[in-house]
């Protein structure tokens, strides 16, 4: 009996790891019911305490981010954290901020909406990171950061980064024109993976 179980312990874990674990879990988004199907495989899956603590229909807050962000990689994707209400159970759109274990916002963080540009418009905006560029002329209200992920984060003022990206080019038309940043409020940029997210408070 104990060669037996061992046998079936074995061949269970030759071919454990080549089957991909697909999963689904139900959330809601800006109010609408969502199903996600993910592999559990995925570093998207972001914890083992997730596996453990959360009820599997739960969709875990780093699961949603890849949903809502599937064309930047894991890394990438390190930046943001998942908005979620525990009252209506609901998320919005991810948040550029810190992470808790569950891939949700651990504060009070901007929410981004992704901007559409083009390609041009993207590398102008990643040139404010070499010196000598616009970006080496900012006001002391804007701050620029390059993260470990390769992003691009311009943080500040908001009229100061409208006014800045107006200066570089055809990106007034894009990025700076922005209902995020047109509000007034404070505001980040953040340029990753051929996207560019505009985050707001």
């Amino acid at each position: 009996m104990r060669t037996l179980f061992a046998a079936l312990l074995v061949a269970m874990l030759a071919h454990g790891p080549a089957q991909a674990q697909g999963a689904q879990c139900q959330t809601r988004i800006d109010g609408e019911d969502v199903t996600i199907f993910y592999s559990a495989d995925e570093v998207s899956y972001s914890s083992l305490r997730e596996r453990f603590s959360l009820r599997r229909q739960d969709c875990p807050g780093a699961v949603v981010i890849t949903y809502l962000m599937p064309d930047l990689t894991a890394e990438e994707r390190q930046i943001f954290c998942a908005n979620h209400d525990p009252d209506t159970r609901s998320h919005s759109q991810p948040a550029h901020g810190r992470r808790d274990a569950y891939g949700r916002c651990v504060e009070p963080s901007r929410t981004c909406q992704l901007v559409n540009t083009t390609r041009e418009e993207t590398m102008a905006l990643m040139g404010m990171a070499e010196p000598g560029s616009a970006g080496s002329r900012l006001s002391s209200l804007v701050s620029r950061v390059t993260h470990s992920s390769g992003a691009l984060i311009l943080s500040g003022n908001a009229s100061s980064l409208s006014g800045l990206l107006g200066s570089v080019g055809t990106v007034a038309g894009a990025v700076a024109s922005s209902p995020a940043l047109l509000a007034g409020a404070a505001a980040s940029v953040v340029v990753i993976g051929g996207a560019v997210y505009v985050c707001a408070d």
